[in-house]
């Protein structure tokens, strides 16, 4: 049977990225042998996202449970609202709602009922998995439909708006061009008059003689 964290696998560089100044102000400090394990003795500000990340997936995959639950820990608390309304959907279900063993399609609608739009379904179903939220597989299985879908919409947009930019800055960059040319070719155009003018008085100068 897998694992919360190995179910979301592929969302836990994005789990990681939320809790990271967690992770270099307080786990790493405070856990030699995990840092000597994988960082040797390298300086912690000398340490990429990618590496750090990769170093924790490997652990939290594994089965690494004190981490696990750090980890949990800490992402929930950086997502308190989110924490807030399924605490509150699911009080309405069963007030104790930390007792609910399963929850039939019609509970789970009225759970989720409102999330789109309100918030990031990735997070969604993150926080699903990780707190262990009893749906049922199908439901589970929709939301983490949606959850990727949204991102790829996400993704499509953020690509758009960096193409856009990309735009904007090579119309400003020409345009800055086009400027400078025509500032050189004003300094061309008054050296050009001056010259003609200089000319001029040197023709006149010959024809009196």
């Amino acid at each position: 049977m897998q694992t919360s964290f190995q179910i979301i696998q592929s969302w836990l560089p994005q789990v990681l990225a939320t809790i990271k100044k967690d992770i270099k102000t307080e786990h790493l400090s405070s856990n030699p042998p995990f840092y000597r394990t994988y960082f040797g003795n390298r300086p912690i500000n000398r340490l990429t996202s990618e590496e750090i990340y990769a170093a924790y997936e490997k652990e939290l995959v594994s089965g690494n449970s004190d981490l696990g639950e750090w980890v949990v820990n800490r992402w929930v608390f950086k997502h308190g609202d989110l924490y807030e309304y399924f605490a509150q959907k699911l009080s309405e279900i069963n007030p104790e709602f930390a007792e609910i063993k399963s929850l039939t399609e019609e509970e789970s609608g009225r759970v989720l009922n409102g999330v789109e739009g309100k918030f990031n379904l990735a997070s969604v179903y993150i926080f699903s998995v990780l707190n262990g939220v009893v749906f049922p597989k199908t439901v589970l299985e929709q939301l983490e439909k949606k959850a990727r879908a949204e991102e790829e919409e996400l993704k499509v947009e953020a690509a758009k708006r960096l193409e856009e930019q990309g735009y904007v800055a090579k119309i400003e960059q020409l345009e800055r061009e086009v400027a400078r040319f025509e500032s050189r070719l004003a300094g061309v155009q008054k050296k050009y008059a001056t010259d003609v003018e200089a000319l001029k008085k040197q023709i006149r100068a010959l024809q009196k003689k």
